[in-house]
This record gives structure tokens, C-alpha cells and sequence, in this order.
């Protein structure tokens, strides 16, 4: 059987372990906002031209 403190020194490497973890999702998913952000930011940029682009499109979808 295990000692306490052999158990005591997994749970303090497997809590550093899951501290890093965490930092590396913290730090995807700003990365991932920051993306997101900006591709909102030229969607928007580009929408006048998106939605003449769409409004034929529907105009013909209900012909069909």
C-alpha cells in the first residue's frame, strides 16, 4: 500500500500538471477570442456588400 506522503507527492505533481494545463487552455482560448474578434470585426467591415450579395440569391431561392 501506498504511504501518505508517496500519495501526498503525486497529488502535488498531478495538481502542478493540471495548474499548467489550465494556463495553456486560459491562453487558447484568448487566443481564440482575440481571432474571433477580429473576424467579427471585418465581417462587419464587409457586411453591406455581403448582403447585396445574399438578397438576389433569396429573391431567386422561392422561384425555384
Amino acid at each position: 500500500m501506498m504511504n501518505l506522503q508517496e500519495r501526498l507527492q503525486q497529488l502535488a505533481v498531478e495538481r502542478q500538471n493540471l495548474t499548467i494545463a489550465l494556463h495553456e487552455v486560459n491562453g487558447a482560448m484568448k487566443i481564440l477570442e482575440q481571432q474571433i474578434l477580429e473576424i467579427q470585426e471585418t465581417s462587419e467591415a464587409n457586411q453591406p456588400s455581403d448582403t447585396e450579395a445574399s438578397t438576389p440569391q433569396e429573391a431567386t431561392a422561392p422561384s425555384e
